[in-house]
């Protein structure tokens, strides 16, 4: 049976039970951005995605909150009154969470992150640096490491959470698992290497060119051997390196070929110091992973960085690289 309003009360109206918070935020980007298409990309979302969002909260209000003028958008005049509502509820919405947050103990707290050596370079100092905007009173503690340098830390409980590509057969602990971020690695080489002018290269043509290779135990070093023993043919190994920009370095200088993620070559690739090889089936598509122990119990503030992660909007934060380290 159905709830009756009793007299002189009001229920929730229409726009209160069918407009979403995330309907708001993506109708307010849009509009600050007057393109449907640069609120997609800031959003990391799809641009018919973002369409389908506005056009259904136009529809809940039952009446267009844009039109086109030439070839941009404009808010109508439903939109504009919209725009400064949704203002004030996100602002709200924000206030409320930090005061949330702050009643839940983050207004202090330390969060200890370790990750591989590519990962923990390129990436996750801008996922914390987002992190930090989102709670600035908590400390944060950044390792970096192989494979097996990040277990360690993670077993001894010296690391709330670890990033890895790469994850351990048979752990001494039960771990969680979690997806983290995609992870292309590709085949570099010098500008001026013979295969650097070739419109497509075999997986056995480039098994045969000397190369530079991550240190063992490395995750990207073990990706790059699975992929190479493909071909069936021994891999000449010229230099085995424990920096992602010492390899960088030696193959611009014409020593050899490598294989690394795309995020740790993106400035060489801009500069022009190395280039990308057209092989076959590359990109190598790999996952980074969020990982923890499985029976552990976090605090506030390892409960905010889990719900930090899943929200995504630290994806936005990841710049173009410009370190050569």
């Amino acid at each position: 049976m159905g709830h009756r309003v009793a007299a002189g009360q009001s229920g929730p109206s229409l726009f209160e039970r069918r407009v979403t918070v995330h309907q708001l935020r993506i109708f307010k980007a849009v509009a600050d951005a007057r393109s449907f298409s640069q609120a997609a990309r800031q959003l990391h979302l799809s641009q018919p995605a973002v369409s389908h969002q506005v056009k259904t909260l136009s529809a809940t209000i039952g009446a267009p909150l844009f039109e086109e003028i030439g070839r941009r958008i404009q808010m109508t005049e439903t939109g504009r009154l919209v725009y400064e509502h949704a203002s004030t509820i996100l602002s709200e919405f924000e206030a409320a969470g930090r005061a949330i947050d702050a009643h839940h103990g983050l207004e202090r707290g330390l969060l200890r992150l370790v990750g591989d050596t590519t990962v923990g370079i390129y990436v996750l100092p801008d996922v914390l640096g987002a992190f930090k905007q989102a709670h600035p009173e908590i400390a944060l503690r950044l390792d970096v490491g192989n494979r097996q340098h990040v277990y360690e830390r993670l077993l001894t409980g010296e690391a709330d959470f670890a990033v890895v590509g790469r994850t351990w057969l048979r752990p001494d602990v039960p771990l969680t698992v979690r997806p983290f971020l995609p992870n292309e690695l590709i085949a570099i080489a010098a500008p001026d290497h013979p295969l650097a002018r070739a419109r497509r290269v075999s997986l056995a043509r480039l098994a045969d060119e000397p190369f530079i290779l991550r240190e063992p135990g490395s995750g990207t070093r073990e990706t790059a051997e699975e992929a190479l023993a493909r071909t069936g043919r021994p891999v000449q190994v010229v230099m085995e390196l424990a920096s992602n920009g010492a390899i960088k370095r030696a193959v611009a200088r014409g020593l050899g070929v490598a294989i690394l993620s795309r995020y740790a070559v993106s400035f060489e690739l801009r500069l022009g110091t190395v280039v990308e090889l057209p092989v076959s089936g590359f990109p190598l598509r790999r996952q980074w992973h969020l990982v923890y122990p499985r029976d552990r119990r976090f605090g506030p503030v390892g409960e905010a960085f889990l719900s930090f992660v899943d929200e995504g909007r630290w994806r936005g934060a990841l710049g173009e690289t410009v370190t050569t380290d």
